[in-house]
């Protein structure tokens, strides 16, 4: 990452007088031209329904407090990528109360599990009246916004209330940078009146400069989801703990089927059946996306001629859940978990895991879970929602793209048969992921100089 630019100081708020009821105006416009739009998703699709108050700035009134840190996510995926960032500002900054908005309802539930209720409110539109309401109620001393989400209304009431705002994790795609730039007489005063982008990577920064904001204003501090991937060398006994959660022994070769969907079972399990064949001690746990597949899944399992035992009886019998099966049978079993929340840990115990959702056309799961641990990792194609992750892996010779099911059993067989190689290619995965952490600490670090 590059050093920290120079802090030029607030931007000039020479002539901004706050949110400005010419925006409302062309708001209204485009809401006329849009109506029948607006319509549809109010009254058919049931969308932007909860929080019709909040988002008119009648958000709870709280106290003033001085070191009050308002932090909008969007949704769902910005939300959840906060909670590494929060978590090291209330352990550096422990003085400081933290608020937090964001726009949909996804969103909100998220939030509310994270933060607690009391603290999370929606983000208001970007009228001028439902702006002024929300600053007045929420009385904050610094914005934080997730990514890109500058709003001419709400930025130019920053700017006016000497409010600093700081973009944390801040991207701008190709296309979207394109689109700014098209009307950038008009949105690039939003974008100046930012007091710091702490941009995820060198070219987002570029694009950022590209739309008027001053190259001291931009900083490259990395992406902050690389903080929440555990990075830490699994020591002898974690791992051992984490097979005796799933009733296996020492001596197993485990593979892991994270996340999957539908059809990736079948092709886990007949790559199992053909690679026990040359691996008797290799054992299979397969964890489906969705708990309502766990019937299906177990019917799968079934038709290939393998014993099942669920997960939910080895939490309460131990290995002792697998006495009930014939001797034979018991080191041929498929662990199918049906428990929520535990995978993460799971991955502790494999030696080679398969992340799911990618040899079908849905977007794949997450390998840095696996990888960080330094596990051989798999997945198929379709990984478009881990890109990213997926490059930095294949870069560092870290994980392995099989191209359809056929080519799933081959790959396994190469990297179980090989332990030197797959440790080292795990090892190389965790390194590159480890030397992309730090991002939040920059963050943290800048965010703490304004209070």
């Amino acid at each position: 990452m590059n050093s920290s630019p120079q802090d030029p100081g607030p931007p000039s708020a020479a002539g901004c007088a706050g949110a400005s009821r010419g925006w409302d105006l062309l708001y209204g416009f485009i809401l006329t031209l849009g109506f029948p739009v607006f319509l549809y998703r109010r009254y058919v699709l049931k969308k932007d329904v909860e929080g019709r108050a909040e988002k008119r700035g009648y958000v709870r009134e709280r106290a003033p407090h001085p070191r009050r840190i308002w932090i909008h996510a969007v949704s769902v995926g910005e939300t959840v990528a906060t909670k590494v960032l929060v978590e090291r500002l209330r352990k550096e900054i422990p003085d400081a109360e933290i608020v937090f908005s964001t726009t949909t309802q996804t969103g909100q539930e998220v939030a509310r599990k994270l933060y607690g209720e009391a603290n999370v409110f929606y983000y208001p539109r970007d009228l001028s009246g439902a702006v002024k309401r929300s600053f007045d109620r929420v009385k904050h001393a610094l914005i934080v916004l997730l990514e890109l989400e500058v709003w001419p209304n709400f930025t130019a009431e920053a700017l006016a209330r000497g409010v600093p705002v700081v973009v944390v994790n801040g991207r701008i795609t190709e296309r979207s940078a394109g689109r700014y730039a098209r009307v950038k007489s008009l949105l690039g005063p939003s974008f100046r009146r930012v007091r710091r982008w702490l941009m995820q990577t060198e070219e987002y920064a570029q694009r950022i400069k590209g739309l008027g904001v001053e190259p001291a204003r931009v900083e490259i501090a990395g992406n902050i989801k690389y903080d929440d991937v555990e990075t830490a060398t699994l020591a002898p006994e974690e791992r051992a703990a984490a097979r005796a959660m799933l009733g296996l022994p020492e001596d197993a070769a485990v593979l892991i089927g994270g996340s999957t969907h539908p059809s990736e079972e079948e092709t886990l399990l007949d790559a199992y059946k053909t690679l026990r064949e040359r691996l008797s001690n290799l054992r299979l746990v397969l964890v489906p996306r969705h708990p309502h597949r766990l019937d299906e899944v177990q019917k799968a399992i079934a038709a290939r001629g393998f014993p099942v035992v669920r997960r939910s009886v080895i939490k309460e019998r131990g290995s002792a859940a697998f006495d009930v099966l014939p001797a034979d049978d018991r080191t041929r079993a498929v662990i199918l978990v049906d428990t929520m929340g535990e995978l993460k840990k799971m991955y502790k115990a494999a030696d080679a895991a398969f992340v799911g959702g990618s040899l079908i056309p849905h977007g794949g799961q997450n390998p840095m879970e696996p990888a960080g641990f330094g596990i051989p990792t798999l997945y198929g194609p379709h990984m478009h929602n881990f890109s990213e992750a997926v490059e930095i892996l294949r870069e560092a010779n870290g994980g392995v793209t099989i191209e359809n099911a056929a080519a799933l059993a081959p790959a396994l067989e190469k990297l179980l048969a090989d332990p030197t190689a797959s440790t080292a290619m795990g090892a190389r995965a965790r390194e590159a992921l480890l030397k992309r952490q730090g991002a939040t600490a920059r963050c943290v670090r800048y965010i703490k100089s304004l209070l």
